[in-house]
């Protein structure tokens, strides 16, 4: 839909914001004088909108969002226009919102809209309130909280698309939890658009008002709305909220999925344990890995009152499970040095539910871990390693200590670790007739029998 083109804006915003020639190639810089030939036949890529966004090119891209024939560069454009993050000369800040505002109002494509709706909440509060008071034509004065706040509920049943998606987005923002009504009507409405702005407004505010309206747009027929709903599903997080995405784990859209398990990790309690197992076995391994990370968000929130029932749980939900998948997912988190909390976690659980198969990657994956610089996560794993009790972990610890691996505490950590397994008995475990070399790999084993020869 193309809408009308706004009247002249007021004060300083009023200004042509470019000198341009018929055929709209050269563009002048009113700031600077400077001339630069515009072109819209750059590739299919964007990496020349990156460059731009990276060197703060105001301009050039205020350019490519008014005159570009191609949607996506005018869409990329305008979220480029949010994402710097600062615009030293304020001239090029008034061009850029000017530039934001005028697409909001009169570009064909809603995407390129609802692109340059979002990057004026980025440019900030100002931006914005300067976008509702050119759509209500009323002064920069008066637009105060309490009249934008009404004009923006009224706006939910306006006419004009944009005034919707505007209003549905700034309620959220402004925290306007008397429209939460107007935006349950909202989630109805006719354009996908703002139906998912609607969503995303309920989730913001979590108000439980809105649970049944959204769990019902888990069913709409446009993907974006379904996520939505499903995102603020879980911001809401009552169990009521939480309890309408468990059928979603179950859809045929992996993002969905995706969305479900993730928002299920805040539950806060054990009632998703199972369900959340269950998405352990998902086609996707994006998924797969979500769930686990939501099993480990419920251990490291729970309630002291919560935790031990979660903890024996999801212990025995894990050790019914497959162990291709969940061993080798709680590895690749373990060694992560970026998520301490589900770190810790997944080592506490490594040492409960390995079997056999990855008896000796648990072990590695320890051994490491009471080097870390982390004194809590390296003094955990010296005190869960002992689970694994074993003659290959007592090999292991040998090799390690023999080898003076590790730093002074962590060879004092892997002492005491054998000194427990063995429990004062010398090695019982692992010299019963057994010939027993310290190896690392077959090179090892082959190198020291060799020498014997």
């Amino acid at each position: 839909m193309t809408l009308d083109r706004p009247a002249a804006m007021p004060g300083q915003y009023c200004d042509n914001m470019f000198n341009t020639k018929q055929n709209y190639d050269e563009v002048t810089n009113t700031n600077t004088g400077a001339t630069w030939m515009f072109n819209d036949e750059l590739g299919d890529n964007e990496t020349f909108l990156y460059k731009l966004e990276r060197e703060s090119e105001v301009q050039k891209l205020i350019a490519h969002l008014k005159r570009s024939k191609k949607t996506y560069i005018r869409r990329r454009a305008a979220t480029m226009l949010g994402n710097i993050a600062e615009i030293s000369d304020p001239n090029e800040r008034r061009q850029a919102v000017k530039a934001l505002v005028s697409a909001i109002k009169t570009d064909e494509d809603d995407s390129v809209r609802a692109a340059a709706i979002d990057a004026l909440y980025q440019r900030g509060e100002e931006a914005f309130d300067y976008l509702v008071a050119e759509l209500a034509e009323i002064g920069r004065s008066k637009a105060t909280e309490r009249t934008a706040t009404r004009e923006l509920t009224e706006w939910l049943s306006a006419d004009r698309l944009e005034f919707r998606m505007v209003a549905a987005t700034a309620l959220g923002e402004r925290g306007a939890t008397a429209a939460v009504p107007n935006l349950v009507q909202a989630l109805t409405d006719p354009s996908p658009r703002v139906r998912t702005r609607a969503a995303q407004a309920c989730g913001q505010l979590s108000d439980p008002r809105a649970v049944s309206p959204l769990s019902e747009r888990l069913s709409d027929d446009r993907q974006q709305v379904q996520e939505a709903a499903a995102n603020a599903l879980g911001a809401i997080g009552t169990d009521r909220a939480l309890a309408e995405l468990v059928p979603v784990t179950q859809a045929d859209e992996e993002a969905l999925r995706l969305t479900a398990v993730d928002e299920l990790g805040q539950f806060g309690s054990v009632k998703p344990v199972v369900v959340l197992v269950d998405a352990l076995d998902d086609d996707s391994s994006t998924v797969q890995r979500a769930a686990m990370l939501s099993l480990l968000e419920l251990l490291t929130t729970a309630s002291p009152e919560e935790l031990e029932l979660i903890r024996g749980t999801v212990v025995d939900e894990l050790a019914r499970a497959d162990v291709q998948a969940t061993v080798p997912a709680l590895l690749d988190i373990a060694a992560d040095g970026t998520r301490r909390r589900y770190r810790q976690t997944a080592i506490w659980l490594l040492s409960r539910i390995t079997g056999d198969r990855y008896r000796s990657e648990v072990i590695d994956c320890l051994l490491s871990a009471i080097d870390k610089p982390d004194e809590e996560t390296a003094q955990l794993a010296e005190a869960v390693l002992p689970e694994l009790r074993s003659p290959e972990l007592e090999k292991r610890l040998r090799v390690y200590l023999s080898r003076e691996r590790g730093s002074e505490e962590a060879r004092g950590r892997a002492q005491a670790v054998l000194d427990e397994i063995c429990d004062g008995s010398s090695g019982e475990l692992v010299t019963m007739g057994v010939d027993y070399t310290y190896v690392d790999s077959p090179a090892d084993y082959t190198n020291q029998h060799s020498s014997r020869d």
